[in-house]
């Protein structure tokens, strides 16, 4: 589930680069796929996953409350790119105004951060170092192109529209790497 997950919301911020890069005649194009990309998330979410799974197999209680409490902090950062992808479906076929979207980006942003520096301390005693990197990479590179986001679209600070969108273009690239890689090794 979450390799396909960071699939879709590379995709997703893929999809919005080529906005921001001005190679989409019009914003409603951006709107349909991403809001496609987003829907398709939330199925993601909504089905569950892998991790799901691994609470059936522990058996001591303190095991079982890591589980959860990893599994509870994953899916607050899938809700909160959904909402974000909804977001910027919406701004893109509506043509709603930028800086709602780059405000949403900041707390996206402080959420991503929390969620990295989590993934990065708890899951490094817990799993092999293939598995923590690999879960603490992807939300460490989201909170950059949503931080960068923030500073464009809140502030619009023209200066920064190319830098945003190419950015968002090679950041996307790497977060769907990470889920190709996690869905190749069957990490998570």
């Amino acid at each position: 589930m979450e390799g396909i997950f960071f699939i879709l919301i590379g995709a997703a911020l893929f999809t919005q680069s080529w906005y921001i890069l001005g190679l989409y005649s019009e914003g409603r194009t951006m709107g349909v796929l991403v809001g496609g990309l987003g829907l398709l998330a939330l199925g993601i979410f909504a089905l569950g996953g892998t991790m799901d799974a691994t609470l059936l197999v522990v058996n001591d209680k303190a095991d079982a409350a890591k589980v959860l409490t990893e599994m509870t902090v994953l899916k607050a950062l899938m809700m909160v790119w959904i909402a974000y992808t909804f977001g910027v479906a919406a701004h893109g076929l509506w043509e709603f105004e930028d800086r709602a979207i780059g405000f949403y980006s900041g707390f996206v942003a402080v959420v991503s951060l929390i969620v990295f520096l989590f993934f990065a301390i708890e899951l490094r005693s817990v799993y092999t170092d293939a598995v923590w990197l690999l879960m603490a990479a992807a939300p460490a590179v989201l909170m950059l192109l949503a931080a960068i986001s923030f500073f464009y679209l809140a502030f619009q600070w023209m200066v920064l529209r190319l830098v945003t969108g190419w950015f968002m273009l090679l950041g996307s690239g790497a977060v769907i790497g990470i889920g190709l890689v996690m869905i190749g090794t069957d990490i998570a």
